[in-house]
């Protein structure tokens, strides 16, 4: 089902609105975010607005939705509906559960009991069924056996739902988008991580509006603000580096973020301060790596950089070539990696020995992309002969442009003839690799050697 990504003028006048509209995502930050901007435009005049919390009646929330306000014309419901939708992730919901206890406190208790009965839901389990009855099939279903005692505490404090549940809840949504046309109320649903093929999430998209609630465009600026507020909310000093470090362990995932960046939150506890060492202490390295990273600290002929990212690539984590994610092959990994460096190499010489000439339409290290796209890319793309082709046109078409400007960047810093020595030890070191020499040493050898221009 297709979703709809939020923005302000994607949220519709209330006089236009479908009866249901729901803004979802990954991250609950970002969620709560859209649906408050959301529930501003629609409520700008005179409507009235009833928000929900997650123990509330299901009667009550249902005559909300089905029923006309008496004092005004226009009527918002707002409620979160991840417990409806279901999860396809039952033991992330009981890892939450127990973190919420954990945390102590009626906030704490509350985020708990909000993720059991989610977790109850998602697993069919009776809500008013025996604690410990229900803690064991649960942690069994997840397999997290250690668990049931844990959850058997929360079950046992767990309040009475409300008469009705989630039966009628859903069947007030249903009532309501069968109408087509909002009468005078909206529903405005919130859930996080829903999944797909749910019959209400497709019946609501199908007569009502699903807004993507996301990081935008700027993932990093968002992320920072995500942790400056929920640091500022839990009364824990967070250091900018730390938000920075958090970021490259995280890989700027949103949800992986969000979620080491709350373990953090409690483990530095009110009053707590968060700094990048504490970042590289508790928050394991989950960030891939770019080979064009790589071939940036060689075309800087920065050893350190080079040798390290070497290491990262050799690690096990997954590796990227720009926005592309590579299948390795753990068997020939090494031999594949050296083929990707010897290709840059060669294509590094390349462009050398095309930008070499100078004068009008020569490059400069300094010069900018516009620049270069004027007055060096269509040299450079121009067709040889006898080939009736450009060299840079490979087997998936011609090289992007901007990859041409940042290779023509690197290869600016070296001369032809250490480019050439380079090349011509690439047969070597290939043999060598394929006859069980020590991998990471010998290609860190090779690019020591292309950075020192020996």
């Amino acid at each position: 089902m297709p979703r709809v990504p939020f923005a302000d003028d994607a949220v519709p006048a209330f006089a236009k609105a479908p009866p249901a509209i729901l803004v979802a995502g990954d991250v609950e930050f970002f969620v709560a975010e859209a649906a408050a901007r959301a529930r501003e435009a629609l409520a700008s005049g005179d409507a009235e607005v009833l928000r929900f919390e997650d123990d509330a009646s299901a009667e009550a929330v249902s005559d909300a939705l089905l029923n006309r306000s008496l004092f005004s014309a226009r009527r918002v419901v707002c409620l979160d509906v991840s417990r409806l939708l279901g999860t396809e992730t039952p033991g992330r919901l009981l890892a939450q559960a127990l973190e919420g206890w954990a945390k102590g406190g009626s906030a704490g208790r509350r985020e708990a009991f909000k993720h059991a009965r989610a977790l109850l839901a998602a697993l069919d389990l009776p809500p008013a069924g025996d604690p410990a009855e229900n803690a064991e099939a649960a942690a069994r279903k997840v397999r997290k056996k250690d668990e049931a005692a844990a959850l058997t505490e929360i079950l046992r404090e767990l309040p009475e739902e409300k008469s009705g549940g989630p039966a009628v809840l859903k069947a007030a949504l249903r009532t309501l988008l069968e109408r087509g046309e909002n009468d005078g109320t909206v529903a405005l649903l919130t859930a996080v991580d829903p999944p797909a093929g749910v019959d209400l999430l497709q019946e609501i998209g199908a007569r009502g509006l699903v807004l993507e609630a996301s990081v935008g465009e700027n993932a990093e600026a968002a992320l920072r603000r995500l942790a400056s507020a929920l640091a500022k909310e839990r009364e824990v000093g967070l250091e900018p580096a730390a938000v920075g470090r958090l970021l490259a362990r995280t890989n700027g995932e949103p949800a992986l973020f969000s979620a080491e960046l709350g373990k953090l939150l409690d483990w530095a506890g009110k009053g707590g301060r968060i700094r990048a060492a504490d970042v590289e202490s508790n928050v394991e390295d989950e960030a891939s790596e770019d080979v064009y990273g790589l071939f940036d600290a060689i075309g800087r002929r920065d050893a350190s950089d080079s040798l390290a990212r070497l290491e990262r690539l050799f690690d096990g984590r997954d590796v990227r070539q720009g926005d592309r994610v590579l299948e390795k092959i753990d068997e020939i990994w090494a031999i594949q990696l050296f083929g990707m460096i010897v290709g840059e190499v060669r294509r590094m010489l390349l462009l050398r020995s095309r930008l070499e000439s100078g004068g009008r339409g020569g490059f400069d290290a300094g010069m900018s992309y516009p620049t270069f796209q004027a007055r060096v890319l269509p040299r450079l793309l121009a067709p040889v002969a006898p080939f009736g082709r450009s060299p840079f046109d490979g087997g998936r078409g011609t090289a992007h442009p901007f990859a041409l400007y940042r290779a023509s960047q690197r290869s600016a810093r070296f001369t032809a003839a250490e480019l050439s020595r380079a090349l011509a030890r690439a047969a070597d070191v290939d043999a060598a690799l394929k006859s069980s020499a020590p991998e990471l040493e010998t290609i860190s050898a090779y690019v020591g050697k292309l950075i020192a221009g020996a």
